[in-house]
């Protein structure tokens, strides 16, 4: 009995740590964001969100993908020898 409860508050404890921590990891990015906001516009700078990142996972569909654009046209190199020592420098 003793045990089961010794148990029950350990989780409790790990489970409002947790949470607290969470919460404050939070607090720390929204002060971050917010900071760099304000150093943006103080440096006249329009900040700029970018969010496409969440439209892409918006239109991800398990297994599919979109079609793959093609490549073009592919142009070939000419190879040209490369003098192992380069010329003196004025």
């Amino acid at each position: 009995m003793l045990s089961a409860l010794f148990t029950f508050i350990t989780r409790v404890i790990f489970t409002l740590a947790t949470v607290v921590l969470v919460l404050a990891l939070m607090g720390v990015a929204v002060v971050t964001m917010i900071g760099l906001l304000i150093w943006s516009l103080l440096r006249g700078r329009k900040p700029v969100f970018d969010t496409s990142g969440f439209a892409r996972a918006r239109s991800f569909r398990a297994g599919q993908r979109a079609p793959a654009k093609p490549a073009g046209e592919v142009i070939d190199v000419e190879v040209r020898e490369v003098a192992d020592k380069l010329p003196p420098q004025a």
